[in-house]
C-alpha cells in the first residue's frame, strides 16, 4: 500500500475525524469510492490500518536508534527523544479519541496501546545506563507516566493553544528537562 494512501487518510481525519466519508478519501486521492474499497472493506479497516502506519513509523525508528550498537547509551537517549512522532499524524488521531472511544472502542484501546508503549525503549535505555552506573537511580514508572501525560498535553490542541506553545517546542521541553535536570552540574 502506498504510503500516500495513509497520508491522505490522515488528512481526511484530520479535517472530519471519524465523519469523514469514503467519498472525501477518493475525492483527495483523486479517484474513485470504487478503487478505494479495492485496498480497504470498510472504513473501520482504513482507520484502523492508518492507525497501524502512524505507529509502525515510529517504532521503526526507535528501534533503528535502539539496536545501534555503536551508540553510547546518553547518545541513543537523546536521538530516542528527538524521535518525537510528527505532531500532525498522531495528533490527528489523538484529537479524535472521544470519537474512538464512543463508535470504535476497539480502535480506542489499540491506539491507547500505542501511546502507552511509545516510551518502553526510552524507559528500558534508562534501566540499562542505570544498571550500568551510567545514569542517576529513577523511578521508571513515574518517568513513563511523566513522559505518556505530557505526550498527551503536548498533542491536546486547546492545552497548545492555551499555553502558546507548540508540540515540537514543548517536546523539546520536556526532553530537555529528562536528559539534562533542573539542577546545573557543579563546577569543578
Amino acid at each position: 500500500m502506498d504510503n500516500q494512501v495513509y497520508l491522505k487518510i490522515l488528512k481526511c481525519f484530520g479535517a472530519k475525524g471519524t465523519r469523514f466519508t469514503t467519498e472525501d478519501l477518493a475525492r483527495e486521492l483523486g479517484t474513485s469510492k470504487r478503487t478505494v474499497y479495492a485496498y480497504f472493506s470498510s472504513k473501520d479497516e482504513m482507520i484502523e490500518k492508518t492507525i497501524d502506519f502512524v505507529f509502525s513509523q515510529i517504532i521503526q525508528s526507535d528501534t533503528d536508534i535502539l539496536e545501534d550498537a555503536g551508540l553510547p547509551i546518553q547518545e541513543k537517549l537523546r536521538l530516542y527523544f528527538q524521535n518525537i512522532p510528527d505532531a500532525y499524524s498522531i495528533g490527528a488521531i489523538i484529537r479524535h479519541m472521544d470519537d474512538f472511544q464512543r463508535y470504535y472502542p476497539r480502535l480506542y484501546e489499540k491506539v491507547n496501546h500505542h501511546l502507552d508503549m511509545i516510551w518502553d525503549g526510552a524507559i528500558e535505555l534508562v534501566e540499562e545506563g542505570m544498571n550500568r552506573g551510567e545514569l542517576h537511580q529513577v523511578d521508571t514508572v513515574i518517568l513513563k507516566l511523566m513522559l505518556n501525560e505530557t505526550l498527551k498535553k503536548l498533542l491536546d490542541y486547546e492545552f497548545i493553544a492555551g499555553h502558546q506553545v507548540s508540540f515540537e517546542s514543548g517536546t523539546k521541553a520536556m526532553s530537555d528537562i529528562v536528559l539534562y535536570g533542573l539542577i546545573k552540574a557543579e563546577s569543578s
